[in-house]
């Protein structure tokens, strides 16, 4: 059993990784327009933390992950984020645990999954809404997908550097 000082050390560093990210997302991608879209990197984070941690930390991160982005991003409504993520980041365990071993193909499959989810969600809660514009909102979903996932080649490494280091389990 690790000490809870490592334990503690090591989701630290994964929150100032993190943080990083939030910057790069609103100082540079967030300005970044690609055929009037900007990538958004947020759903992609969860589901890379736990194809490396698991279930029960990816979960935990990616609930976290949402409170905070449910403060800080306008969503299809309150909690979209922390549930959306959550539902990630249990998915990107299982995928990660079964069918891929973490690293590259299995981060750029769980991240696409992630952008999948999050603007299936915000697709289907506009639907339910009465918008019918659904053609335009797979357009969108579909750009905003391929102009975010190569942000993973940033993602990816900082987070497989963290997750190596502190590889024990505990």
């Amino acid at each position: 059993m690790l000490p809870k000082s490592y334990i503690v050390l090591k989701w630290t560093v994964y929150a100032l990784a993190t943080f990083l990210f939030f910057v790069l997302q609103y100082l540079v991608l967030g300005q970044i327009r690609v055929l009037g879209l900007t990538p958004f990197l947020y759903p992609i984070l969860p589901a890379v933390v736990a194809s490396y941690e698991g279930p029960r930390r990816g979960a935990v991160f990616a609930l976290i992950l949402g409170l905070i982005c449910d403060q800080l991003v306008v969503g299809p409504f309150e909690g979209f984020y922390t549930l959306i993520f959550t539902f990630i980041a249990l998915l990107s365990a299982l995928i990660g645990e079964n069918l891929l071993s973490p690293g590259f193909l299995c981060a750029l499959t769980v991240s696409a999954l992630a952008m999948l989810l999050t603007n299936g969600g915000r697709i289907l809660v506009e639907l339910l809404t009465g918008n019918t514009h659904l053609m335009l909102m797979g357009r969108i979903a579909l750009g905003e997908t391929l102009i975010t996932l190569p942000a993973l080649l940033v993602v990816l490494p900082l987070y497989r550097v963290i997750h190596l280091r502190c590889a024990s389990d505990y």
